[in-house]
């Protein structure tokens, strides 16, 4: 605790015989003693020689009372100017400081006599008082700091009594919270005047985790774990003990709390481990410098034991330097999942997949490297694309021939025979238009097959990672208005209203523009064939590294049931019940997988009765940096 603070006098209280010397009432003693003696003799004196000059009594006693009223009136004077004017000074300064006003200051050159010095005793005492309110303040300041303590705090002087203690000492007491545990000693406290504990405290300074019995008032004693100081004046001698101390019972709860706390997370790691270890794949968690931190078991039994330590391409490929292509360098560097395929053995594919482990300010912390053997999906792929090959090409070989051989029949129908069957019977005309009729449908349903066809092929190429982009910058408005234009006979031949608001200047994306096309066609006619009446609208905007593009239509909307599914395969959100057509189905597959390639996002907001919005983003070309366009330079792990 800080010592009381004092205010020393401008000036020594001074004392009436040194200082000032007979000071004002021996200055007023004086003049009452001369005028009382001086006075009668000086009055007969003047009154003695005036009659003698041969002046009338009455003049001579007129003359000598005027002389009298002059030195009555001087000494009034002086007695109003050194005792009176200053006396009322006095008096309204000491009313000010009886109200709490302290601000104000006599000016005391130097102490001539009594009132001075009372001048002189009031500025000090001003000051004292100024200090006290200060210290009142500092102290209730404190109280207030070690009230919002949680733990009972308590400060006592070198005798054992009780000078301040916080109001959470004096509620684990029970004690008023108005006066609290001041001016009460340890016999009060703890049943003991002087305890051992105190002494040793005032021996050595220091107390550590005591265990003490205080006394409640009218309660059962409460144990205290208690640490506490020894604080010492100028003069290095005692002069306050500050303990803290808390309820042992709450110590109990907290440990128990720190043990159930440690127990479920120690439960925690062994459900993670266990379910670390059941996964069949190897699993590895990398430092960002290679080091394997954590491996599952099958990482240990393909890898050893040991693995855990050691550096990654040491591990795995028992190299003494990174391996080229690591999947883990380019997550280290982008800090995006990335993943490769080796083969390994002959005809055995490995594929690595890397993860990144971010913390909350998005560092890297560590990065998960997952290694499975994919031999049998990429044989069951390449089995796939064969039979799709082979069954697009048995497929499109007797439909092209269909198609052709339908398509001229009907022209040599429509240009020879149906002119001379205009005086047929009229079931032969009937059934002639139905004919006509029925092969214009074969074209239709044939055009239809023939999509399906290439659709079926390029989500295969797609989901095969067999389709090559051809990465460039694309300009966003040359790309909206060619797929306006590529749709403008299906929004025209239904009375559509077609909206396009697209900045200027806008970035230029990075992507395939052809594929970035397909992709924006698709979206525009599947708006155009859900919207009887309206409007359509693409927009386009700029959202920090991305551009992103919006279909807006005004048609029948989309269930929310239904927007979950909207992205899979063969799914149609309308039925034929509605007279909608089907289409394939394989659309808006395809636009998600062409926009992953891309590294956007695609997604739909839709209102039954109001409309869909279907949007998805593309990277902007002037943010990509030298590793996004093309990795070239591989960084290097930290450390390496």
């Amino acid at each position: 605790m800080e010592s009381p603070r004092t205010v020393p006098s401008t000036l020594p209280i001074p004392t009436l015989a040194r200082d000032y010397g007979p000071g004002l009432s021996g200055r007023v003693y004086r003049v009452l003693a001369v005028l009382a003696l001086g006075l009668p003799v000086l009055g007969a004196l003047g009154a003695w020689s005036l009659v003698g000059a041969g002046l009338p009594v009455w003049v001579a006693g007129a003359a000598l009372g005027v002389a009298l009223a002059g030195v009555v009136g001087a000494i009034g004077a002086w007695f109003v100017r050194r005792v009176a004017r200053p006396l009322q000074e006095v008096v309204g300064r000491i009313e000010d400081v009886a109200h709490g006003r302290l601000d104000g200051h006599f000016d005391v050159p130097r102490v001539e006599d009594e009132m001075d010095a009372l001048k002189q005793s009031l500025n000090e005492m001003t000051a004292y008082l100024v200090v006290a309110r200060e210290a009142r303040v500092d102290r209730h300041f404190l109280q207030s700091v070690i009230d919002a303590m949680p733990d009972a705090l308590v400060v006592l002087d070198a005798n054992g009594v009780v000078e301040l203690a916080n109001r959470r000492f004096s509620e684990q007491l029970g004690l008023d919270a108005a006066i609290g545990a001041v001016g009460q000693g340890l016999g009060t406290l703890v049943g003991v005047r002087m305890p051992p504990w105190y002494r040793t405290l005032l021996d050595s300074g220091v107390l550590s985790r005591e265990v003490i019995r205080f006394t409640p008032k009218g309660g059962t004693p409460i144990s205290m774990v208690t640490s506490g100081a020894l604080v010492r004046d100028e003069d290095d001698r005692p002069s306050w003990v500050v303990l803290v101390a808390r309820d042992r019972r709450e110590i109990d709860e907290l440990n128990q709390e720190l043990r159930d706390a440690n127990s479920r997370l120690a439960d925690s790691e062994r459900f993670f481990q266990n379910l670390f270890d059941a996964m069949e794949d190897p699993i590895t968690v990398l430092a960002p410098d290679g080091q394997v931190l954590q491996a599952n078991r099958a990482a240990r039994a393909m890898f050893g034991v040991n693995v855990v330590g050691q550096k990654c391409y040491r591990a795995f490929r028992m190299r003494d330097g990174v391996c080229d292509g690591c999947p883990a360098i380019e997550t280290y560097a982008s800090k995006r999942s990335t993943s490769v395929e080796h083969r390994v053995f002959g005809n055995a594919i490995t594929r690595i997949s890397t993860y990144p482990l971010l913390g909350k300010n998005g560092e890297l912390k560590a990065i998960i490297n997952h290694k499975r053997d994919v031999t049998k999906e990429r044989q069951l792929e390449d089995l796939k694309a064969g039979f799709l090959a082979g069954v697009s090409h048995e497929l499109r070989t007797p439909l092209t021939s269909l198609m052709g051989f339908n398509k001229l029949n009907l022209r040599r129908l429509t240009r020879y025979v149906q002119p001379l069957l205009a005086e047929a019977p009229h079931k032969v005309r009937v059934a002639f238009q139905k004919i006509l009729d029925d092969m214009r449908v074969m074209e239709t349903e044939g055009a239809r097959l023939g999509r399906l066809v290439n659709d079926v092929l390029d989500l295969s190429k797609l989901e095969a990672g067999k389709l090559t982009l051809q990465m460039g910058e694309v300009d966003v408005a040359s790309l909206v208005n060619g797929a306006i234009a590529a749709t403008s006979a299906l929004w025209r031949d239904k009375g559509l209203t077609m909206a396009c608001d697209v900045p200027s200047p806008i970035p230029a994306a990075w992507g395939d523009g052809d594929r970035l096309s397909q992709v924006l066609v698709n979206l525009l006619s599947n708006a155009i064939k859900f919207t009887d009446a309206g409007i359509i609208e693409v927009s386009s905007r700029v959202e920090g590294h991305e551009v992103r593009i919006d279909v807006r239509d005004s048609g029948s909307g989309i269930p929310p049931d239904e927007l979950p599914h909207v992205f899979e395969k063969f799914r149609q959100v309308e039925d034929m019940r509605q007279g909608r057509s089907m289409g394939t189905g394989l659309g808006l597959p395809i636009c998600r997988e062409l926009i992953r390639l891309h590294e956007g996002r695609i997604w739909v907001d839709s209102v039954v009765g109001e409309g869909s919005t279907f949007s998805f983003t593309m990277l902007r070309a002037d943010r990509l940096d030298e590793f996004e366009r093309s990795i070239r330079e591989r960084p290097s792990f930290v450390g390496y």
